[in-house]
């Protein structure tokens, strides 16, 4: 990412910030920016240390038990969050970084997406006995269901669903609605999602792992709403 287009993006989300903080309009428009941010599996460990400047507590479930089996994980970025953010991407050798802008309306739906391939187990048989287990990627639409809400407080509910899109045979899309989860904000403040850096069969491998040529990553993904 260049250095001009980096400043543009710094100032359309002051911008945003300075109108958030004059403009609370139940019913209007909602300007979400959501920076995505790839590391190689080998360095992944610099972005999972930030969930130590991530309130997960704050996230409510609708199926506590199916999340916490899910991999994936969400929480609400403390006021340390940003400057250890740009701490750890200093010390990255090799990230792909991006960031992108949805416009939804009170109430509205709108995808946030990952990626286009997922990780799927593949089993390995010596005559009819198993003998060991890789991991392949197969194509498939990757995307966070995003609806937010304007409350009467002002603040901002965030709810959130996995979504694997063409994954079925038949072309389909699968909606986790079991994880869904929501998460209350003010205008402003950061939620971050993400998944592990391990090879186990999760939904949240399967939605933030990608491929870059022959090298694995994982991408955390931060999202931030304002008023529009």
């Amino acid at each position: 990412m260049g250095d001009g287009h980096y400043d543009e993006t710094l100032r359309k989300i002051e911008a945003l910030k300075t109108g958030s903080a004059s403009t609370t309009t139940a019913g209007g428009n909602l300007r979400i920016v959501i920076n995505k941010l790839g590391a190689s599996v080998l360095e992944y460990t610099e972005l999972d240390a930030l969930w130590r400047y991530a309130d997960r507590h704050v996230v409510i479930a609708h199926r506590p038990e199916s999340f916490a089996r899910s991999g994936l994980s969400v929480g609400v970025a403390t006021d340390k969050f940003d400057a250890q953010l740009n701490l750890a991407k200093g010390r990255l050798k090799s990230s792909d970084e991006s960031t992108l802008f949805l416009v939804l309306a009170d109430g509205a739906t709108g995808f946030i997406h990952v990626g286009e391939e997922i990780v799927v187990p593949r089993f390995f048989y010596a005559g009819r006995y198993y003998r060991a287990v890789d991991y392949q990627f197969r194509q498939a639409g990757k995307s966070v269901q995003v609806t937010p809400k304007i409350l009467p407080s002002g603040a901002i509910r965030m709810e959130l669903t996995p979504v694997f899109s063409k994954f079925l045979s038949a072309g389909g899309d699968v909606a986790f609605t079991e994880l869904t989860t929501t998460v209350t904000v003010q205008p402003g403040q950061t939620i971050v999602i993400g998944g592990g850096d391990s090879s186990d069969e999760t939904v949240g491998t399967a939605l933030f792992s990608y491929r870059k040529q022959t090298e694995r990553g994982q991408t955390l993904v931060t999202v931030t709403a304002y008023y529009q």
